[in-house]
């Protein structure tokens, strides 16, 4: 190969390198703007569920913790997820956190798990409703609480 070839390649793979470094960083950028998205709504749904209260019992009972997770939810939520833990444990931040994360993965699809699909109103009814919460009239209103605190 002569110098003008090796030049050539080399700026080939110089030029390639910046290229690949380039896509991953914004694929790593567009999954911290994500993961800030997830933050900020699982933040609103703890202010609208609890006010922050990491021990609250609501539900008569059948709801634990900042999120107000229902046993039920929980299942689901670690039956497949390999999150672990028990029960009492959503009465934790993190893992209440880490429980609707799992369940959301489960049941939000491209509107938890993308950041062109994300989509605050649908997750939010979602984790009140059920998984097809989304589609009842009655989380509507749980929807407008949420979508209140994540305007201020």
């Amino acid at each position: 190969m002569n110098e003008r070839n090796e030049r050539k390649a080399t700026w080939l793979i110089i030029l390639f390198t910046v290229i690949l470094a380039a896509s991953a960083l914004g694929s790593v950028s567009g999954q911290s703007t994500l993961r800030s998205k997830q933050e900020q709504l699982l933040n609103a749904l703890i202010k609208v569920e609890s006010n922050g209260n990491d021990k609250a019992i609501g539900d008569k009972g059948k709801a634990i913790g900042c999120l107000q997770i229902h046993r039920v939810y929980w299942v689901d939520a670690v039956e497949r997820s390999g999150l672990g833990g028990n029960y009492v444990d959503c009465m934790r931040r993190d893992y209440s956190k880490c429980v609707v994360r799992a369940y959301m993965n489960r049941h939000g699809g491209l509107w938890w798990k993308t950041m062109d699909g994300f989509n605050a109103k649908k997750i939010a009814r979602i984790h009140n409703g059920g998984p097809k919460g989304y589609k009842k009239k009655a989380t509507i209103s749980y929807w407008k609480k949420v979508r209140k605190v994540l305007a201020k």
